[in-house]
């Protein structure tokens, strides 16, 4: 799940680290909270499970159904894409 966010309305506290994948790096432990879109600069993709609170998501629609396990729930509500619009 990601949500886009603008870089100046996103406020993060406690302890955070900036790092770039790099292959055959070795393991590192961590759980990614956002990253940076290059081709938007001022503009996040959140990872919103990461929120403190989450009771309020509502996903707007589901992306890359073709490769989506047959027991995903989809709500009827949602609209869903077989590929990344």
């Amino acid at each position: 799940m990601a949500m886009p966010v603008k870089k100046d309305s996103l406020t993060v506290t406690g302890l955070t680290k900036q790092f770039m994948r790099i292959a055959d790096s070795g393991p590192e432990c961590g759980v990614r909270v956002y990253h940076s879109l290059k081709f938007i600069p001022d503009v996040l993709s959140l990872k919103p499970g990461t929120l403190d609170d989450t009771s309020w998501l509502r996903s707007g629609y589901f992306i890359c159904m073709r490769n989506a396990l047959d027991w995903v729930p989809v709500p009827n509500d949602v609209e869903t894409f077989e590929r990344q619009p």
